[in-house]
């Protein structure tokens, strides 16, 4: 995937170049970063495809260094949750934090809304510090287990995935335009659980039987 491919990139041209006693500008790595990301995207891949199951997150699967609001559970029942990727190198992902905070003070009141800015890099220090710079006002987290680049994929960062009332990816790309297809996605009605079990129940259980009992009532007063 190309987020792996561009970390993949950088991390090599770092270790090359302190082996071989190089200096190399800071700026040099997200560009790094895009051009791989770029070929990956060439080369096949992708993020996760709406309509399909969005990857579910289990307690322990994220390190939250921030929380606002319940922490995200994608797959909940009528919880529409944002999973942003970025980094803290990462020039277009500072730009984005304001449409995020945004964003989020927009619908924190919605409990049918969770979002999470998700980053894979490990340096706790240097997120906190970055997290208060950029005054970050949503939920920071790092993908401790690899569970979010795996579940959603991405080419290149920042990145965003809507996952749906239904459980179901809604939609995924770059956070700047998922401003329409968030309101669609919250917009959108409620899955009643009730309704869904009492679809799906057996025809054994005790409704179906009183079900049987009143249609043997009903036969009789019309004998």
């Amino acid at each position: 995937m190309g987020n792996q491919i561009g970390l993949v990139a950088c991390a090599t041209t770092m270790f090359v170049s302190g082996q071989m006693e190089i200096s190399v500008p800071t700026y040099i790595y997200p560009i790094i970063y895009l051009v791989s990301s770029l070929l990956s995207n060439l080369l096949g891949g992708g993020g996760p495809k709406a309509g399909t199951d969005a990857a579910p997150l289990a307690t322990g699967d994220l390190t939250y260094l921030q929380t606002k609001g319940d922490e995200a559970r994608p797959g909940t029942l009528n919880k529409v949750v944002v999973i942003e990727r970025w980094a803290t190198w990462c020039g277009p992902c500072v730009q984005m934090v304001p449409h995020l905070n945004r964003i989020y003070e927009e619908n924190k009141d919605n409990k049918h809304f969770q979002l999470v800015g998700v980053t894979s890099e490990t340096d706790v220090a240097a997120i906190q510090s970055f997290i208060a710079t950029h005054k970050m006002g949503y939920s920071v987290a790092l993908d401790t287990k690899g569970s979010v680049d795996k579940g959603y994929p991405c080419q290149g960062i920042p990145n965003a995935t809507i996952v749906g009332k239904d459980g179901k990816v809604f939609w995924n790309g770059h956070p700047g335009g998922m401003d329409v297809k968030l309101k669609e996605a919250l917009s959108a009605p409620n899955w009643d659980q009730n309704a869904t079990i009492q679809s799906t129940r057996p025809s054994g259980d005790s409704t179906s039987k009183s079900s049987a009992a009143s249609s043997k009532d009903q036969q009789k007063k019309t004998d």
